[in-house]
């Protein structure tokens, strides 16, 4: 997005201290909804085992494959 560095660096010490505060604001929100994404995602992944423990392969197992497939 664009903006004018050299308009923003006219702003008073007031202003720029509310920008800022502002910009981390809007950070931190989009940081929340990230966890509650990645909550949501953990919290079905568990409900999914919980209903079929024997479902999924070990750790083990899984970094066989991906050894076999990738070369990891």
């Amino acid at each position: 997005m664009p903006y004018n560095k050299e308009e923003l660096l006219k702003l008073s010490v007031e202003e720029k201290l509310q920008l800022i505060e502002d910009l981390i604001a809007s950070v931190n929100e989009e940081e929340e909804d990230d966890e509650e994404e990645l909550l949501s995602i953990a919290k079905e992944r568990y409900e999914q085992y919980l209903k079929n423990p024997g479902a999924g392969v070990s750790w083990e197992d899984a970094k066989k494959m991906l050894w076999s497939k990738y070369g990891l």
